[in-house]
């Protein structure tokens, strides 16, 4: 089937496009090389020029997840905060509780306001600069570089694919479809994201009663914005968008392709959160058994000040002697006591309830991911099927040659 050659002005739509109208593509070399009435340009691989902004979905997804995670946040934190105060907890952590809550909530307004931000970024089309065309003309050179055909795909270096459409009425359509499917998209990232940091946050409500469980919440917070910040690239794209992209690059190029949804409902990250939550109980227990032998330890840090400035080596043996046992008992006992407060029952089902949480926080996301998934493949099947659409070439006419 033949395949136009590109004049400039010719529009492009592109895989993460948030606007409901495409863009056109254009050269901003001085071409030599012209095509119709109107003396437009035709194209080779050196041009990439888009003349207005698409408003692209990566960056908006990123920072409307990390917003809507944060939240989720928030209200776990709301929760583990009036569980505290109804348990009759001190007021150095009913404060920790207010203030975690509190700063989680500014940072989720923060990002929030960030991911609206993005979808007005001036110049971010520009990005295909950096990009590269796939399926161009082989053997025919125009000005010097190979020539764009219809079935010619540029990948942005931030991810998203940027495909040529002839027909102005096939390019309003598809604009409109991949618009509304990205939007949806956005729409199950921010629900995903905000589920999963209120299940999270909020496990650490039950029976929430100490320092300690607003030790766990605060730890448990960070560790969930640290996944998310950390499982994202350079451009800001997350394992499944990758995924997608890769999709995208596979299907336009011909090429048998599976979308896979990233996730799993069990995770390396669970055995992380338990430790942590052991830690926490073990610690806990630690501080009673310190507390019980404060005297002694009192007693232990004046005698060992005092051989430090006044001691000989009779004195200072005996003092390393009594030491090291004194601190094997403590040791021992504190050992003891994390371990049974460990399998406490109250712990016990502290544990399990995070558990469960992790597990279902995991299932919301792989659920919601091939959802999404479902989505964009169902648009790459329309640009593809659009591009095999072709009506034929058209004629190129040489200036100045």
């Amino acid at each position: 089937m033949a395949q136009s050659y590109i004049p400039a002005g010719t529009d492009v739509i592109c895989t993460e496009m948030l606007s409901t109208l495409p863009s056109q593509i254009v050269t901003e070399r001085d071409a030599k090389v012209l095509y119709g009435k109107e003396n437009k340009a035709l194209l080779n691989i050196c041009d990439k020029k888009l003349t207005c902004q698409l408003k692209c979905r990566i960056k908006v997804s990123y920072y409307e997840g990390l917003g809507s995670l944060l939240l989720g946040l928030t209200l776990g934190a709301a929760a583990v905060a009036f569980s505290v105060i109804t348990f009759g907890a001190g007021t150095a952590v009913v404060a920790a509780a207010v203030i975690t809550t509190g700063a989680l909530g500014g940072a989720a307004i923060f990002y929030s306001n960030k991911a609206d931000d993005c979808r007005q970024a001036p110049h971010e089309c520009d990005s295909t600069k950096g990009g590269t065309w796939e399926l161009f003309h082989r053997k025919v050179y125009i000005e010097k570089a190979n020539a764009l055909l219809e079935r010619s795909f540029l990948t942005c270096q931030k991810g998203g694919i940027v495909s040529l459409v002839m027909s102005h009425e096939k390019a309003l359509e598809l604009s409109k479809k991949i618009s509304d499917s990205n939007k949806k998209i956005l729409e199950l990232n921010l629900y995903s994201n905000a589920l999963q940091g209120l299940i999270g946050s909020g496990a650490n409500a039950f029976k929430a009663s100490s320092g300690w469980d607003v030790a766990g919440l605060i730890i448990g917070s960070g560790l969930a914005v640290y996944d998310y910040v950390s499982g994202a690239d350079e451009n800001y794209r997350n394992k499944n968008m990758q995924n997608q992209h890769e999709y995208a690059r596979k299907i336009l190029k011909g090429e048998q392709a599976e979308l896979e949804a990233d996730g799993s409902i069990l995770k390396p990250e669970m055995g992380r959160d338990a430790g942590v939550s052991g830690v926490l109980t073990a610690g806990e227990a630690s501080v009673g058994v310190i507390g019980s032998n404060g005297e002694v330890l009192k007693t232990l840090g004046r005698w060992g000040a005092e051989e430090v400035s006044q001691g000989n080596n009779v004195s200072r043996a005996f003092w390393r002697v009594f030491t090291g046992r004194t601190a094997k008992n403590v040791g021992k006992q504190m050992v003891s006591k994390s371990i049974k407060d460990i399998i406490d029952k109250t712990n016990l089902q502290k544990l399990g309830v995070g558990v469960v949480a992790s597990m279902i926080s995991n299932s919301i996301e792989l659920g919601m991911n091939k959802e999404e998934n479902d989505l964009y493949k169902e648009f790459i099947d329309k640009i593809n099927d659009a591009r095999g659409e072709s009506k034929g070439g058209i004629n190129i006419k040489a200036v100045g040659q």
